[in-house]
């Protein structure tokens, strides 16, 4: 890769960062800069040194460790709140629209 592009993407990547209100995107933006600063410099897992350098884990552990956080917090409340996914439940809705005053419709 290019010097050039190279300095190119690391700035677009810290700026984004920077600009990032959500500590959590804050991680991934900088997991991202150390992953391109890694695989420039010939590292054969950048992903993996990255993920290590910010997070402490092994990528594969990431989402483990985190359904096992959410669980230790959550507690009996776990199953109540994410069933048997790792994301909220939606609540069933109709897919049936009904009309509203004045004629226009909702979803």
């Amino acid at each position: 890769m290019g010097n050039s592009l190279l300095r190119r993407i690391l700035n677009y990547l810290e700026r984004a960062e920077e600009r990032e209100l959500n500590p959590h995107f804050q991680d991934d933006y900088r997991i991202a800069w150390i992953t391109v600063l890694t695989a420039a410099s010939g590292d054969a897992q950048p992903h993996v040194r990255a993920t290590y350098a910010v997070l402490g884990l092994h990528p594969d552990k990431v989402w483990p460790s985190i359904v096992e956080r959410r669980k230790a917090y959550l507690g009996t409340e776990y199953e109540k709140f994410f069933g048997g996914s790792s994301s909220p439940r939606k609540p069933a809705q109709s897919e049936r629209r009904l009309r509203r005053k004045g004629g226009d419709r909702a979803a």
